[in-house]
């Protein structure tokens, strides 16, 4: 069967796609949904720029032209339903730079969610709102039709101070979508996690989006850094569902954060002696749809509307925050009711040094063991767990050197973790979601000085 069928047709006899796996270094459908894509990042390492809806994939993305776009793929015929559609009616262009000295619209990345009667909305432009008229953002719309990005509700500015960005989100079993991203310039200091509740809409009325709340307290920290009198913490997280409550439906999904921390910015070194600047693993659970969380042990309970977790707290602690963890990590819970945790992260990679680790929760510890030590790992990671038990694991590698072409895929089925490589063409953050029997990635395909483009395909899983 030829590589670039692959796709349509196991998706097509989705029978066929469960029990279908990838030989190792095989080459995989793949679709380019668009070469206008921003220069350095039409998407980003949040799981959240794809939502299906029924037998479509919607596929969002950052544009080279002060914009964020989508378009439609149907799943069962293996093509595209529409073209490129604009989704944001303001033009994303602050005509400044931020406090690293680049264009904020590199933070414009659009996160595509859905509600149960099938609406799709879209929350992007929170970096370029944050420098542009009341400083407020990000912006939020709703799509006009069901299953369809073809037409748009009004754009709302959403009032939150200094905006946000880099959303990723869930829909749990009652509908609602919880919504996490990083809190952009504002006078308290960037650098929060954020967090909104979309509510379930209807057929005829679009749901409702709460105000943000702070979930994880970064900012403005003036005794935190090791290097400089005070500086901003800057709060990197993912979020993930773990399986209902089969003794009590009415109960919403438990709900796992994981995040890190990085001092004055997300750069490698920035300054510290330590000679890095990313910081330690964290991780929280709500089991009440994220109105209180608990740190894994249960222990220790904060209710964010009264006072939210601080970044460092050690209570929620997997990692110390003395040690090099890199910026990008995975989230994914498997088993029973309520879920056991898997993360991974990338220890030392702000050293050239980096390994890919896993750790997941024993029931009474942390458990962790090293994947790889191949390559000073800081790449993008997308994680997945099926209802077999199965573990899948993905990164891209780097932009040179001999692998660069490939995907690299782990998978573990209970017993040890197998690597394999994916022909897959050169990448770049590297963003996932789950679709039945399959993994949909979306990652960045080397363009021009000016633009970059936008692919996406589908990984079969068992």
């Amino acid at each position: 069967m030829r590589a670039a069928r692959v796709v349509a047709v196991l998706l097509t006899l989705s029978t066929l796609v469960a029990a279908w796996s990838l030989p190792a270094g095989a080459s995989f459908g793949m679709r380019r949904a668009g070469s206008n894509g921003h220069p350095t990042t039409p998407v980003w390492y949040h799981d959240s720029s794809i939502v299906q809806v029924g037998h479509k994939l919607f596929i969002g993305w950052n544009t080279s032209h002060s914009s964020v776009q989508a378009r439609a793929f149907n799943l069962v015929k293996g093509t595209w339903s529409t073209r490129p559609v604009t989704v944001s009616a303001t033009s994303l262009n602050c005509a400044c730079t931020d406090s690293t000295g680049t264009d904020p619209h590199r933070h414009d990345v659009p996160s595509l969610l859905a509600d149960p009667a099938g609406r799709v909305y879209a929350i992007y432009g929170g970096g370029s709102a944050s420098h542009m008229g009341s400083k407020t953002g990000p912006f939020f719309r709703a799509s006009s039709k069901l299953g369809s990005v073809g037409q748009w509700g009004p754009e709302q500015a959403l009032s939150l101070p200094g905006a946000a960005y880099d959303f990723e989100s869930v829909r749990d079993n009652q509908g609602v979508n919880h919504l996490v991203g990083q809190q952009g310039d504002n006078p308290g200091g960037a650098g929060s996690l954020i967090y909104f509740r979309l509510s379930p809409g209807t057929a005829g009325t679009p749901g409702a989006i709460s105000a943000g709340q702070v979930l994880v307290s970064g900012g403005s920290q003036p005794l935190a850094c090791s290097w400089i009198p005070g500086c901003n913490i800057f709060v990197i997280g993912r979020i993930a569902l773990g399986p209902g409550n089969p003794a009590d439906p009415s109960t919403p999904n438990p709900l796992y954060l994981t995040w890190g921390w990085s001092e004055s910015n997300l750069s490698n070194g920035c300054g510290d002696p330590a000679g890095f600047c990313n910081r330690g693993l964290y991780l929280a659970r709500s089991l009440d749809g994220g109105t209180t969380w608990t740190n894994q042990a249960g222990t220790t309970s904060v209710t964010p509307s009264v006072s939210p977790i601080l970044y460092d707290d050690p209570a929620f602690e997997v990692v110390s925050s003395s040690q090099n963890v890199g910026l990008f990590k995975a989230l994914a819970v498997a088993g029973s009711y309520p879920g056991h945790p898997w993360i991974t992260f990338q220890a030392g990679a702000n050293h050239g040094r980096g390994t890919i680790e896993v750790t997941h929760w024993s029931g009474s510890a942390w458990l962790t063991k090293v994947l790889d030590r191949s390559r000073a790992w800081n790449n993008h990671l997308v994680m997945r767990t099926t209802a077999s038990g199965h573990i899948y694991l993905w990164s891209d590698i780097a932009q040179t050197g001999k692998l660069a072409r490939r995907l690299a895929q782990w998978l573990w089925t209970g017993a040890r973790w197998r690597k394999s490589y994916l022909n897959l063409g050169r990448s770049w953050f590297l963003t996932g979601v789950a679709v039945p029997g399959g993994e949909a990635l979306e990652w960045r395909v080397p363009g021009t000085a000016v633009s970059s483009g936008v692919a996406f395909a589908v990984m079969p899983v068992r």
